[in-house]
């Protein structure tokens, strides 16, 4: 969801001509929204130290990138070389309906039968839930 909300956002900056400021944190930020945070905006934490909470919230938008982003991205590159776009919006319409059918069936397609099951399903995915 957040790649789509990263899009929206990096489209509509684009059309009304909307930049990011000289600021270091609101530059972060708005790197961070319009899905262009590179390796170098890790280091640029360390020049927010004249305050407390904007120095935890940036390393914090930092950590999520590296954390969240960029493995998604990493793990569309690896299953979807060239077709990442494709891939992401399969997932997307598979997480929105919960119906994983065509997700399924595109991953076991390009790299042979049970490859959603295998990445998606844990040995105990059919079981019964307990509840404690």
């Amino acid at each position: 969801m957040q790649t789509e909300a990263r899009s929206i956002t990096r489209e509509t900056a684009e059309q009304f001509g909307v930049t990011e400021t000289s600021d270091a944190l609101d530059a972060l930020a708005f790197r961070d929204v319009t899905g262009t945070l590179t390796d170098r905006d890790g280091p640029c934490v360390a020049d927010l130290l004249e305050s407390g909470e904007r120095t935890r919230y940036a390393a914090a938008l930092c950590g999520y990138e590296i954390g969240v982003n960029r493995r998604y991205a990493h793990f569309l590159a690896e299953f979807a070389p060239g077709e990442e776009v494709e891939c992401h919006k399969r997932l997307l319409a598979a997480v929105i309906t919960g119906d994983v059918t065509e997700l399924g069936a595109w991953l076991d397609e390009r790299h042979g039968p049970g490859t959603f099951t295998g990445l998606f399903r844990t040995p105990g995915y059919f079981e019964p839930c307990l509840t404690a």
